[in-house]
């Protein structure tokens, strides 16, 4: 019981740290012109910020949201 408990916080703060990391690094992608932050621009923030280590799955999810909320796609690399 409490385990299922501890799992869905640790999942829930996960999610609120990637997503914080990936508005950090649109934000900064805009300001600096660079267009649109990239997946390990994310993974770097998250670590450097809060010390947890997102795997490229989370950091593409959480950043193609991030875009979604301005009407834009993550482009993916063919």
């Amino acid at each position: 019981m409490f385990k299922k408990h501890r799992d869905r916080r640790t999942t829930a703060r996960r999610h609120a740290i990637a997503m914080a990391a990936a508005r950090a690094a649109q934000a900064k992608a805009v300001i600096h012109g660079d267009g649109t932050a990239t997946t390990d621009d994310v993974v770097n923030l998250a670590y450097g910020s809060h010390a947890i280590r997102l795997t490229d799955d989370e950091a593409r999810d959480a950043l193609a949201a991030e875009l979604a909320t301005v009407g834009r796609r993550l482009e993916t690399s063919a």
